[in-house]
This record gives structure tokens, C-alpha cells and sequence, in this order.
């Protein structure tokens, strides 16, 4: 910016970003709600309606600054009753809006309320990319969710004029058949090799101590049609990366995480932390430490990682929280 400029010049006054979800609803709102009834102000409180008028004449521009000065009047009882500091900027853009109404006219000529849907549909999208040429990943997001969405529309459509009685258990059990598939994806895989090769090259590393036995193990406990004799090789195709889609339960939108197991991501390790279900603990929670996909001598390929496991602790945080603290099980 050239010197001598006044950085006030080169913005508007967005009554989206400064004054809904600015100054109103993260300072203001929680103390102002209360102190509006205790005081009687609540009619006073009415600058939002001339900031947002579609003309500014010079009469409501000085009606506004009227209505500043009390409102400013109205903050200062605020900091004196519940000492909410109102030092932040988007409070003390509202003294620069008349010379933004002045210089740029009506407020709808800088207000951003007009593609902000879009911008957050987009800025969901992005979250599910990793951050390189994200452009072409969120189009291919975009050109897989509009089919989805139309898929779903037509199902919700067949839903409503069925009854439970028109589906009889077969049905029902083909149904779900369909509709339960894996929703993970590996990734950023390396070259597949055996299964003691990895064992050999992770000696002394602790994680992958009997790492050979201790899957095999594995395998004939839960999968049993799938056993490996000790004269058999598994292969073993290690990935850095997973790709887990799935629906929230809490507002039901689908949804994606990207978990990593990289001892070299951007030059530093990164082991993601997760939840996962256990025998003895639905929410059980731990820290990845192998990504691999094991090629059986079945010729079955399975998806598997190796975790190691959080524990309770007497630990607490100075922040008061409800969440369970939890810490690394010593290896």
C-alpha cells in the first residue's frame, strides 16, 4: 500500500463478515441480549436497519452517525457491566461507514451475502483435498456428489411410498447386501514385499516385533477360510495414506477424513491419531503406526493397521473439559 493511503479506503463495510457475524454474533449478542432488557435499549438498537438500507442519503447518514454515537454509548455500558473488551476491528469499522457509504454508496454494493452457500459448499470441498492442485480434486468431488444427491433424492422419493410390509426378509437381507460397502481407500502405496523383508527392515523398531507371527495370528483368528501355513509368503504393499468416506451421525451430511501414516510427510513424520471399535471398547482411541494392504496366498487381499492404543489417565488439563484424556500406551 502506497504511503499516505488510509487502509479504511481500500475495503467496504460487509454487513455479512462485520456486522452479522462480527461484532454481532460473537461479541455482542451474549451480553447485549441481556443488557438490551435490563436497560430498555432494545428499541434503540436499530443501526443494522440504516446500515442496510438500499439508498444513503445525507439526512439517514447523519441519523446513522446519531445512532453510532448511542450504540457506542450502549458498548461502554456493556465493558462497565460484564467488561467485554469491544477493542477489536470489525467494532471499530462501524465508525468508518460513513465514509465507505459516502465513497461506495448503498451497503449492497459491498455485501457478500450473495455466494457465501457457495463459498462454504466450496470450502467443504477443499477440506477434502490435500491442499495440491485442490481445483481439479474439488471438480471431481462436485461431479461425483450431483449424481449422488440425485440418486438419493430419487430413493428418498421410493422410501415414502413404502411400508415395512411390502419388504419381506429376503429383500430386506439383499438390500443391505448392496448398500454395505468398504468405505476407505488406501493410498500413496509402496512396492509390494514380503512379509519378512518387513520384518528385517523394521528390526529394533518395537511395533514390528513378531510382526510375521502376530498376523498370522491375526488372520486365522478372524479370518479363518483365509489361514496362511507357515510355508506360505504373505506380501505386503505398506500405504502412507487412507481415505475414509462416511455419514455423520450428528447431522447426517456425508463426509470424508484423510488419516495419514507418513515417516516422511513434507520432511517430518506424521502418525494420525483415531478412534476405532474394539471387542471391549466401541470409542477406544490410538495412534497409527502401519498402513498395509496383505496379499494372502488365497489370493484374498485385506486392508489392515497396526494401532497402538490409548489409556486412561489421572492426567487433567487446566481448561475444564468433559472430553476423556487419554495418553500413549508405552510400547
Amino acid at each position: 500500500m502506497a504511503r499516505g493511503a488510509v487502509a479504511y479506503d481500500a475495503v467496504g463495510y460487509d454487513l455479512l463478515h462485520y456486522f452479522d457475524s462480527g461484532k454481532w454474533g460473537k461479541h455482542v449478542w451474549p451480553c447485549l441480549k441481556e443488557y438490551l432488557q435490563t436497560e430498555k435499549l432494545a428499541s434503540k438498537f436499530n443501526d443494522k436497519i440504516m446500515l442496510g438500507l438500499p439508498v444513503t442519503t445525507r439526512t439517514r447518514l447523519d441519523h446513522l452517525d446519531q445512532l453510532v454515537r448511542e450504540y457506542e454509548g450502549a458498548s461502554g455500558g456493556l465493558y462497565r457491566e460484564f467488561d467485554k473488551d469491544f477493542n477489536f476491528l470489525k467494532q471499530h469499522f462501524l465508525t468508518h461507514a460513513r465514509r465507505a457509504f459516502i465513497s461506495k454508496g448503498t451497503s449492497r454494493n459491498m455485501n457478500t451475502r450473495v455466494g457465501e452457500g457457495f463459498q462454504q459448499e466450496v470450502s467443504k470441498m477443499y477440506d477434502k483435498t490435500n491442499g495440491k492442485n485442490a481445483e481439479h480434486q474439488i471438480s471431481r468431488q462436485d461431479e461425483n456428489e450431483e449424481p449422488m444427491a440425485r440418486i438419493k433424492m430419487a430413493v428418498d422419493e421410493w422410501l415414502k411410498n413404502q411400508t415395512d410390509s411390502d419388504i419381506d426378509a429376503s429383500e430386506r437381507e439383499l438390500i443391505t447386501s448392496l448398500v454395505s460397502t468398504a468405505h476407505w481407500k488406501l493410498g500413496s502405496p509402496d512396492r509390494t514385499v514380503s512379509v519378512h523383508r518387513i520384518e528385517a527392515e523394521k528390526r529394533g523398531n518395537p511395533v514390528f516385533r513378531n510382526f510375521n507371527a502376530r498376523l498370522r495370528e491375526y488372520i486365522a483368528r478372524h479370518h479363518p477360510s483365509h489361514s496362511v501355513r507357515l510355508e506360505q509368503e504373505i506380501e505386503i504393499e505398506a500405504c502412507k495414506v487412507i481415505y475414509i468416506d462416511y455419514q455423520s451421525t450428528v447431522d447426517w451430511r456425508s463426509a470424508r477424513d484423510i488419516l495419514r501414516c507418513n515417516p516422511k510427510f513434507h520432511d517430518a513424520p506424521r502418525f494420525d491419531s483415531v478412534m476405532y471399535d474394539t471387542d471391549n471398547d466401541p470409542l477406544a482411541m490410538g495412534q497409527l503406526q502401519f498402513m498395509f494392504r496383505a496379499h494372502l496366498p488365497s489370493g484374498a487381499k485385506l486392508d489392515l493397521a497396526t494401532i497402538r492404543p490409548f489409556r486412561k489417565t489421572s492426567w487433567q488439563p487446566k481448561t475444564q473439559t468433559d472430553c476423556p484424556i487419554q495418553e500413549q500406551v508405552p510400547v
